[in-house]
């Protein structure tokens, strides 16, 4: 009797134990793929600490990028992988007080065809309104894109 009892006390405290254990977290369970989604979110984070690190004086906040888009490698420059150009495309955009983009350029001299989806990228981010000592603030910013098939 004791034993069925000791028994039945480890096997109702394993259940409880594996009922605390959760799968719920901002990790994916191991041996899970990342999905293009998860890429985007990393990619954005990394932008926006890249960029973070050019403001100068600091912001009353932390720059955030609330609305990310990824230039897209153009349609038709695909095929042969080896003919097809890659690229790093340096470009500098302005950040308006309003936190929407204001005036970019293009820095690299790089080929149209691959400038073309950076600045249309960019053109959609948007970011939380920078302000400095509660003031609206403008940025000039830099970002380089590595763009390949």
């Amino acid at each position: 009797m004791k034993r069925t009892t000791a028994l039945l006390s480890s096997l109702l405290l394993g259940l409880a134990l594996a009922g605390c254990s959760s799968t719920s977290g901002s990790l994916p369970p191991r041996g899970a793929e990342a999905t293009d989604a998860d890429a985007t979110t990393f990619r954005q984070n990394e932008t926006e600490q890249a960029m973070q690190r050019q403001v100068t004086p600091p912001l009353d906040a932390p720059l955030s990028l609330v609305q990310f888009a990824e230039p897209r490698y153009p349609s038709f420059l695909l095929g042969d992988n080896s003919r097809s150009p890659r690229a790093n495309v340096v470009v500098s955009f302005e950040v308006l007080p309003s936190g929407f983009i204001g005036a970019t350029k293009v820095l690299s001299d790089t080929d149209e065809a691959l400038n073309k989806p950076v600045v249309s990228a960019i053109r959609n981010w948007r970011f939380a309104p920078p302000k400095r000592d509660g003031k609206p603030a403008r940025l000039f910013l830099q970002h380089t894109f590595r763009l390949e098939p």
